[in-house]
């Protein structure tokens, strides 16, 4: 066992600052004596072209009792109810991705993981997403809040999720943080000790500090994980084609900023817009195979019908490490692994190892030849991963064969076990039972968010939908249930105001 007194962050982006600040929380909360130090080189550059995030965002935010108006104010976020698919299906269709659930708030039923709601609505022919409230606000373009003595009351109870530059984010955690050292210097190389654990790091500047745990925020670079311990490297590259990120902005017209992610397919990928207070932060994600980086910005500037000063080209490869936790090292971020930009998965992943990590596994005195923990530990964060794969490369089960990149899509890139899930869910649409839960209630990829996915790429069964209401008898209710929610959130709406307005009042 080993009693721990110095706690080191090597990497202050996104990652290393959530990272910093939940470690920081945890030891203060415990009333422990641990010093938490983070490695911030100034003489490298962070590039924020906007980020998403999913609903465990603001559950951080609350979490760890930050003031959502302070954080929008400070990092100039916007508010995200879900994703507008375009063109994913086929061209000239959309559909809708919330991240709200109204079955949270549905009368429930037996069997109880049977989410009727959303098995009507096919049945039906109607939307998955026409019965959720976030799919209203983006249409509206409105937010869950009423003024109430000129201040915004959150008239919904459901999470919802931010866009932001991720450099300010970083800025904003360490303005908060308490009892942090920061260095100002750049990694060279580590010591180990006679158990291969880090024993000690060093600095191009002479300095050296010793340290009891570390996490690796160093991104792709992965200077301690990969360069120290050599760990496998797990490859989605055959089922996530996209390969190349050319990021760029856009000029935001700040008279209607939009409340949502727009990814929107492409010839030889797709484009993200990403909307801030200040700008939109825009790229092409694509595929080397099929097009070159200047191809790619030609066929982007046709398409938006101006040109693009491209920030930069970057060469990804998706996948994850086999093992984030060696020794007493630990690889958060895009450190640990990266699928794809689609989803928000990125921002997501960092925050659910690092809570689950503190709720699970941090300890004052850990034992790190105990190995069987951080197996445990990397089969959990292994897992999210692996769901996170499937659950991507199920939006690439289109009807485009309108380029050799889509067709090569179709022909080549589905993964086995998407096809296997599409499959059974052909027979019996999705259940909560359908997905193992891991993660001690964090939330993960489930039935909620594969229905409008599913449902907007028509992969989910009229008929079967028909049968399975019918065999259960709950037609009556899914009909009536959906009707009220409809009706309340058409009623909701009209008093709730526009995004805009919302932003205005947290930016004063």
């Amino acid at each position: 066992m080993r009693k721990l007194k110095n706690v080191t962050v090597l990497g202050a982006g996104t990652a290393g600052w959530i990272t910093a600040y939940i470690l920081s929380d945890f030891f203060n909360t415990n009333n422990l004596k641990v010093k938490v130090t983070i490695i911030d080189p100034s003489s490298i550059p962070i590039i924020g072209v906007g980020e998403g995030t999913t609903g465990i965002f603001y559950d951080f935010l609350k979490r760890y009792n930050l003031d959502e108006l302070d954080f929008l104010k400070e990092t100039k976020a916007t508010l995200k109810f879900g994703i507008v698919h375009k063109d994913w299906k086929e061209l000239d269709h959309t559909y809708y991705g919330p991240i709200d659930d109204p079955h949270l708030l549905a009368q429930k039923t037996k069997p109880d993981d049977f989410e009727y709601l959303n098995v009507y609505a096919v049945a039906a022919g109607r939307s998955v997403a026409d019965v959720h409230l976030h799919t209203k606000l983006m249409q509206e373009n409105k937010v869950p809040f009423n003024f109430e003595n000129n201040t915004p009351v959150l008239q919904s109870p459901f999470f919802y999720a931010y866009h932001f530059d991720n450099h300010l984010v970083g800025d904003y955690l360490r303005k908060r943080s308490k009892n942090i050292e920061m260095l100002d210097e750049v990694y060279t190389h580590a010591t180990l000790n006679e158990d291969g654990e880090i024993e000690k790091l060093h600095f191009d500047s002479g300095k050296v500090i010793e340290t009891d745990l570390v996490f690796d925020c160093t991104g792709f670079k992965k200077l301690l994980i990969n360069k120290i311990y050599q760990i496998d490297w797990k490859s989605y590259q055959k089922n996530l084609p996209v390969n190349r990120a050319m990021p760029f902005f856009l000029d935001l017209d700040k008279s209607n900023i939009n409340n949502y992610t727009l990814a929107w397919a492409q010839k030889n990928g797709w484009m993200w817009q990403i909307p801030t207070q200040e700008r939109i932060g825009a790229g092409y994600v694509y595929c080397d195979e099929f097009t070159t980086p200047e191809l790619a910005k030609k066929e982007i500037e046709k398409v938006l019908g101006l040109e693009i000063e491209p920030r930069n080209d970057i060469k990804f490869t998706s996948g994850r490490i086999e093992k984030s936790w060696v020794k007493n090292c630990i690889a958060i971020g895009l450190a640990s692994g990266f699928l794809e930009p689609l989803e928000a998965t990125s921002i997501h992943s960092t925050l659910i190892q690092m809570i689950l990590f503190a709720s699970d596994y941090l300890k004052e005195e850990m034992d790190f030849k105990n190995v069987s923990i951080s197996d445990e530990f990397n089969s959990r964060v292994g897992r999210q991963f692996d769901d996170f794969m499937t659950f991507l490369n199920a939006h690439y089960i289109s009807k485009r064969d309108d380029s050799d990149f889509w067709k090569h899509v179709s022909n080549e890139c589905i993964h086995d076990n998407t096809k296997s899930m599409i499959n059974k869910w052909r027979r019996q649409l999705p259940r909560m039972s359908d997905f193992e839960l891991y993660l001690s209630g964090l939330p993960h990829v489930q039935s909620q968010l594969y229905y409008p996915v599913l449902d907007g790429l028509g992969l989910l069964d009229k008929e079967v939908a028909r049968k399975e209401m019918k065999n259960l008898i709950l037609k009556p209710l899914a009909r009536n249930e959906y009707q009220r929610f409809n009706e309340e959130y058409n009623n909701q709406i009209r008093n709730f105001i526009k995004h805009n307005e919302y932003l205005k009042f947290a930016s004063v």
